[in-house]
This record gives structure tokens, C-alpha cells and sequence, in this order.
């Protein structure tokens, strides 16, 4: 006599499985604010750089503009018909007038004179150390900027200008100080919050600067022209903006939040196995009465056989009802309903409108959609109509209804709303169109033109009268410049005869 056949145990531990579960889920959850975090420390950093890069340029530009302003006024003075005669046969006093004048009529420098080919001073009392440097061969005409620091509050820069006769022949030149001040207010005006700017000479030292960076900084470079100087700009490094803290913010409640509905949900499921064979009977009900069956997963293997079956029939059964639904009443490339189901949602909707319920009837256009794909292709023409389905699903209601009826044309039907309701909506509409096409990265030179009108409450309005009369709002929005919604005064208008 054979043996009885041991009872088949259960392979699987319930408890292992979620276990496992929650632990992949922290562990994605883990890892995307880890990758979120990054994201935000490599964008504050490339926005840090780039802003500090425009400080830096715009600073730069300014000091190099000062410059420029003064080498211009003392090139044009060296260029003075009247100084190559005082300088050929003026006398002292007269070269000491002409400087005096001069210096009147320009603005905050620090002393004028005039000084021989042998760089000696002719006009003017200049100091001991700036005497020295015009001796220096080539002083008068190599265009280098004498930096003099000896006296404090008397910081400046010396320019000279050579001043020739009409046979070219050298009559001297041109010295002009100019106060650090200058370069101060360029810094003082130019510099950011928080930043540190520093302007130093070819040996490194420090000319003018403004603030100071305690702590990790950036830092960036920029040669001055042709002075030899430095521009040096610095910013403290913010590891994480504000967004960026606001985004791991986000990403540990949300991680905090699933946890918890996954806990929850373990506890109740321990508590609804039991009713795995209940639910396996309920299905094959289902199933025979050949209503939507949902998918039985066993968690123990004395259900898997039965459920295997059950579904794979169930499976069947149900993808070709949804397909032959899906393709029925639903439009393909939008998700929206159809023409179909349009027409099959319309005496509803006339029968709110007999009921003395304001009903709209709005027909959509895209303005230009033609020359959208005959100049970016269908692809883009595409995603132009998927933007426009996105914002029709965010904006209807689940009492209304909008539909692609063909090409760029959509439907809606907007009920319980008056005419300001109706326009306040196709506003929003127009606002969250262009939104989804910058989301999409589409700039496009486009925008939504409408046509409205009210479904009759006589019984008599039929779904062809309505799109006529929507249609002939529409073609007269285009006429109007496009972009624009206009109403159609028609029966029932506002929900009045």
C-alpha cells in the first residue's frame, strides 16, 4: 500500500519578500537623491562659474574703459597745436599756464606737466619718485604705467605722451597722474555681494581691491589689456543652493512617505492572504460573467497553478477588449478621445443643455501648425499636439470633455460655466500650451486660436448645427489675428434662449 504524499509546503516566506522590497526601495530612493544632489552641486558650480566669469568680463571692461579714457584725453592734448609752439618757444611760466589750464578741464587727476626729451620736468612740481621714472630711457615713448605708492592718500598712476613737431622731430611730452581712486570706484561699483575683487600690478602686488573670502573660494583670472596687470575676482563656493537643499528636502519625505505606505501596506496584507481563495473564486466569476478580471498573484505556491491559468485566460481576454476599446474611442498619438467618442459623449451633454445647464461647445486650432511641420518636420509637429493634449488633460474637468477630432483640431465641451468662466479657462489653456512647449524645449512662434459656442436647450441643436456654429467662431478668431477666443451668440447663449 503506497504512502500517503507528504503535504507540499510553501517555498515562500512572505516576510523575506517585503523585507526585501522595502530594503530596493530605500536603496532607489538612496540612490536618486544621491544623483539629485550631484546634479545640484554640478549646477550650482557651472552657475557660480559663469556668474563669476560675467563679474570678472564686465569688470574688466570697465577698467580697461577708464584706462582708455584717460590715454585718449592725454593723446589729445600731446596732439594740441598750441602746446608744440609753447613747448618749442614758450617760456617756463608759459608751459607752467598751459599744464594749470589743462589740468582745470579735466576731471579728477592728480597733477599735469609737461617734461622735456630728457624726461626733466619743465612745468609743475611732480615728486622725487615720478622725476626717476621719466629719466628712464624710453619713458616717453613706451607707453608703460608708472605705479607710485609712496605717499599715502597720494596712490596714483603716471601716463605719458610724446609730443612731436610737425617733422615728427621729439619736443618732449605729456605727464598725467591719476588717482588709485579711479580704479576704486570701478571695483567698489562693479563688485557683488559677498565677493572679493582685487586689481594687482606685473610683481603681484595688490593696486586697489574691495572685500574679503574667509574659507573655500573660487577663483578666477583676467590679464588687464596691455598694463600687465591682474584682475582677480573671487566668490565663496556654496556647495548646495537653495534649490538643491529643497530638493533632497523632497526627495527624503517622499522617501519617508512611501515607506510608511509600504508598512501599512504590509500589515494589511498580512491580513488579506487569507483571502486568496476567495479571490480566486471571485475572479472565475468575473471571468464567466466575462466582466474586467484583475490579476491574481499568489504569494504561496499552492495558488500558482489555478492563478497562472486564470490570468493567462483573463490576460486574453481583456487585452482584446481594451484594444478594440482603445481603438474605437481613443486617439492614438494624443491619448485623447476621438471623433467617435465625441459623438457618442454629445447627447449627454446636449441633454445638461436642455436642462437648462450652461453648456460650451469650444472647437481648437493651432495657429501656423502647417508651417510648424513643413519647416521642423511631422516629429515636431507631433510633440506641438501632444503639448496641446497635456494641457486639454490638466485643464478639463472630469465632467467635461475634449476630444481630437482630426489633424490640429480639437473639441471640448465645458459645462456649469458662463462666458467669463469660459474665456478665464481658454486662458489658462493658451498659458499651459506654451508651458508644455517650453517643457518639450520647443520655441515656436505659435499659440491657440478657439471658437465657442452654447449648446441650444431647445431639443433641436444637433452635434452638426454646434460644430458649425464653433467652427464659424473659430474661422472668424483667425480673421481677428489668430491667438484669440471669440463666442458665438447662439441659442442658449450663457444658458438662455
Amino acid at each position: 500500500m503506497p504512502e500517503p504524499a507528504q503535504p507540499h509546503r510553501p517555498s515562500a516566506s512572505l516576510q523575506r519578500h517585503l523585507g526585501w522590497l522595502l530594503l530596493s526601495v530605500v536603496g532607489m530612493f538612496g540612490s536618486g537623491i544621491g544623483l539629485s544632489l550631484w546634479f545640484s552641486l554640478e549646477s550650482s558650480r557651472e552657475d557660480q562659474q559663469q556668474f563669476i566669469q560675467h563679474e570678472a568680463e564686465q569688470t574688466n571692461a570697465n577698467l580697461i574703459r577708464r584706462l582708455d579714457y584717460y590715454r585718449m584725453l592725454l593723446a589729445n592734448l600731446a596732439r594740441d597745436p598750441e602746446l608744440q609752439d609753447v613747448m618749442q618757444f614758450g617760456s617756463t611760466d608759459e608751459k607752467q599756464q598751459w599744464a594749470l589750464s589743462r589740468q582745470r578741464l579735466l576731471p579728477e587727476i592728480l597733477g599735469l606737466a609737461l617734461v622735456d626729451p630728457q624726461g626733466e620736468a619743465e612745468a609743475l612740481r611732480i615728486g622725487p619718485a615720478c622725476r626717476q621714472d621719466l629719466r628712464r630711457p624710453g619713458a616717453l615713448t613706451d607707453g608703460r604705467l608708472l605705479m607710485h605708492r609712496e605717499l599715502t592718500g597720494a596712490e596714483h598712476v603716471d601716463l605719458i605722451a610724446p609730443v612731436r613737431d610737425v617733422r615728427g622731430d621729439m619736443l618732449g611730452g605729456v605727464f598725467l597722474s591719476m588717482h588709485l581712486t579711479q580704479f576704486q570706484r570701478v571695483i567698489d561699483a562693479a563688485i557683488q555681494p559677498g565677493h572679493a575683487i582685487a586689481l594687482a600690478d606685473e610683481s603681484g602686488q595688490t593696486i586697489v581691491s574691495r572685500g574679503e573670502i574667509n574659507g573655500p573660494m573660487r577663483e578666477l583670472r583676467l590679464p588687464v589689456a596691455d598694463t600687465g596687470w591682474t584682475l582677480i575676482v573671487q566668490t565663496p563656493v556654496q556647495w548646495l543652493t537653495r534649490s538643491g537643499w529643497r530638493q533632497v528636502m523632497a526627495g527624503l519625505l517622499t522617501l519617508g512617505a512611501v515607506l510608511l505606505v509600504l508598512v501599512v501596506g504590509m500589515v494589511r496584507l498580512r491580513r488579506t492572504m487569507r483571502r486568496d481563495i476567495v479571490s480566486t473564486v471571485d475572479a472565475l466569476t468575473a471571468l464567466a460573467r466575462d466582466e474586467p478580471v484583475p490579476t491574481i498573484v499568489p504569494r504561496y505556491v499552492e495558488f500558482e497553478t489555478v492563478a497562472a491559468d486564470i490570468n493567462m485566460i483573463a490576460l486574453h481576454l481583456q487585452e482584446q477588449r481594451a484594444r478594440l476599446a482603445h481603438l474605437s474611442l481613443t486617439d492614438p498619438l494624443t491619448g485623447l478621445p476621438n471623433r467617435r467618442a465625441f459623438e457618442t459623449r454629445f447627447p449627454q451633454a446636449q441633454g445638461l443643455a436642455e436642462r437648462q445647464h450652461p453648456v460650451a461647445l469650444v472647437m481648437l486650432d493651432i495657429d501656423h501648425f502647417k508651417g510648424v511641420n513643413d519647416r521642423y518636420g511631422h516629429g515636431v509637429g507631433d510633440q506641438v499636439l501632444l503639448a496641446l493634449a497635456q494641457s486639454l488633460k490638466a485643464l478639463t474637468r472630469r465632467a467635461d470633455l475634449a476630444a481630437r477630432l482630426a489633424g490640429d483640431e480639437f473639441a471640448v465641451l465645458l459645462s456649469d460655466l458662463d462666458a467669463a468662466g469660459v474665456d478665464a479657462w481658454y486662458q489658462r489653456l493658451s498659458d499651459h500650451f506654451r508651458s508644455e512647449l517650453n517643457a518639450f524645449g520647443l520655441e515656436l512662434n505659435t499659440g491657440l486660436s478657439a471658437g465657442q459656442t452654447w449648446l441650444g436647450s431647445a431639443s433641436g441643436d444637433t452635434l452638426n448645427d454646434a460644430l458649425a456654429r464653433a467652427d464659424r467662431a473659430l474661422y472668424q478668431a483667425k480673421a481677428r489675428g489668430r491667438g484669440q477666443l471669440v463666442q458665438d451668440a447662439a441659442p442658449g447663449a450663457d444658458g438662455t434662449e
